[in-house]
């Protein structure tokens, strides 16, 4: 339990080192720009999007409260620059975010990755990471709260808008569990090669 806080700590330290600024600054722009040039609508109240590849990558190589705290920025600048259908602020949807940036840095932080054949098990229990996590989000943060709070902004039952909402959700689970466990691994590699190069120039 105690590495558990611990990791929260860490986390908070790694965030506000240069790196750490300078990586959060990256990937919360790779986040609104796939947000804003690569989602697809599904309704008024349904969208995919793949911009959470950006926020798994924050939470993976910084931790559980950096994760936290991308995910309030990414949907503040979110609803102030991509915000397509010109729906009022709501708290919650941001709430929803930080849990997300917190479910990856809880899960992905520190994980082992690698595409090496003699390292096999690194990669599969990866893989398990990658689905426990977005089985929590899913559950948690799109099923739960994300159908509540679009039940109380659009005016709607919440029974009424879950069955779609778990359909796209049970659909779109396994491509979202696929793409984790092939781009945060060479993310972190390429990072690891970036980060080793500057350790030697310096």
């Amino acid at each position: 339990m105690k590495g558990f806080f611990t990791m929260f700590k860490d986390s908070a330290k790694e965030m506000v080192t240069l790196k750490g600024i300078c990586l959060m600054g990256m990937l919360i722009a790779v986040h609104l720009f796939i947000g804003t040039f690569a989602s697809i609508p599904i309704g008024s109240t349904i969208k995919i999007s793949f911009s959470f590849l950006a926020l798994a990558a924050i939470g993976m190589l910084l931790g559980p409260t950096a994760g936290a705290v991308a995910g309030i920025i990414t949907d503040i600048l979110g609803f102030l620059f991509i915000n397509k259908t010109g729906g009022a602020f709501h708290p919650g949807f941001t709430l929803v975010q930080l849990l997300a940036g917190l479910f990856y840095g809880i899960f992905l932080y520190r994980a082992r990755y690698s595409y090496s054949k003699e390292n096999r098990a690194d990669i599969l229990r990866f893989f398990v990471r990658c689905v426990l996590c977005k089985l929590c989000i899913v559950i948690v943060c799109n099923l739960l709260l994300n159908t509540y709070f679009c039940s109380i902004l659009y005016g709607k039952g919440f029974m009424a808008m879950l069955p779609g909402r778990f359909i796209k959700n049970a659909i779109q689970f396994p491509v979202d569990v696929v793409l984790m466990s092939i781009i945060l691994p060479a993310v972190g590699v390429a990072f690891d090669k970036i980060m080793r190069k500057k350790r030697t120039a310096a």
